[in-house]
């Protein structure tokens, strides 16, 4: 089939229109690649590893949940909280408690190994609990103040925060010194001026046959007697909840000790909690069995369940 010509006219309007599309496709090109090379790219965020909690996956926190500051400030003389005749805070009317789910970004905290693989962070487990637990004890009408809500650290900048001149070592490692960032905890539920302090964690060692729940406290505080008191109804609750889930957990019971969450002092090093409080060590995750139950449904509702329970008993013979 022959093509038709164009006539002269019509060939010059073709070749006009074919210039000024190539001419716009040009302008097009050009604005696009400004718009790329000034564009400025956000960040990625950096990865957070997987929570190995499949059965239990971690809450969202509600949005009153915000974020504590990465160190948070002491409080003035003239507003810290009135002191009871032991040391403890006096009663105000208000229930307080302030949750420190341990470890968080850098700091896995005790990790489970399978294979030459980490399967199981102990820094997922305290958060997916405890932000569980401030939920139940907000509805409990108890006011909670957590120190963090997401996977990060108390120090992520790694800030000298207890003027001792001295910061962890870069690599973070979790056996260095970690005074600045318990410091950091420390001073958050000072300046939340909470009744009750309760560091959540779960244990790890090499020697995996080591299983089973502990309580730590202070014993030379002057509201040492409350602390025991709370250890004691936490450790209770804990046994009571393994066994109405069906879990024989080894009690390994009640401990003193000189803990940088719970205090006491250490001139130069460490400024200490102003409450009574206590370190749950709930479980071994290095541990088989232990670590088949903390990663089964039922885990969560009973671990969860007994520090909801220990809390209430302690405010109702200590009112806030």
């Amino acid at each position: 089939m022959l093509r038709r010509r164009l006539a002269s006219p019509d060939r010059d309007r073709a070749v006009g229109a074919a210039i000024l599309g190539a001419a716009v496709a040009v302008a097009l090109l050009l604005v696009g690649m400004r718009l790329i090379l000034n564009r400025e790219e956000a960040p990625l965020p950096a990865p957070i590893p997987s929570p190995p909690l499949a059965q239990a996956p971690t809450p969202t926190p509600a949005t009153e949940l915000a974020s504590p500051p990465a160190v948070a400030p002491t409080l003035p003389p003239d507003q810290a909280p009135a002191l009871a005749a032991d040391g403890a805070p006096a009663p105000d009317g208000r229930a307080a408690v302030c949750l420190d789910p341990g470890h968080g970004g850098s700091d896995f905290g005790n990790v489970r190994r399978e294979d030459g693989v980490d399967v199981l962070y102990e820094e997922d487990f305290t958060l997916a609990h405890t932000v569980a637990l401030a939920e139940r004890l907000r509805a409990d009408g108890i006011e909670v103040a957590l120190t963090r809500t997401s996977d990060i650290g108390l120090n992520p900048d790694n800030r000298d925060v207890n003027g001792d001149g001295t910061v962890a070592p870069p690599a973070g490692d979790a056996d260095s010194d970690q005074l600045d960032d318990l410091q950091a905890r420390v001073l958050f539920c000072n300046a939340a001026g909470a009744d009750l302090l309760v560091s959540i964690h779960y244990n790890g060692a090499e020697n995996t046959a080591l299983q089973g729940y502990e309580v730590w406290y202070n014993g030379a505080r002057p509201f040492s007697d409350r602390s025991a008191r709370f250890a004691t109804i936490a450790h209770e609750e804990l046994g009571a909840a393994f066994s109405a889930a069906g879990y024989a957990a080894n009690d390994r019971g009640i401990g003193t000790e000189d803990h940088a969450v719970t205090g006491p002092e250490r001139p130069g090093k460490l400024t200490p909690s102003a409450m009574p409080g206590a370190v749950v060590e709930g479980l071994f995750l290095s541990n088989d069995e232990d670590a088949a139950f903390i990663t089964s449904e039922a885990a969560s509702e009973a671990i969860v369940g007994a520090y909801e329970r220990a809390i209430v008993r302690y405010f109702a013979e200590y009112p806030g």
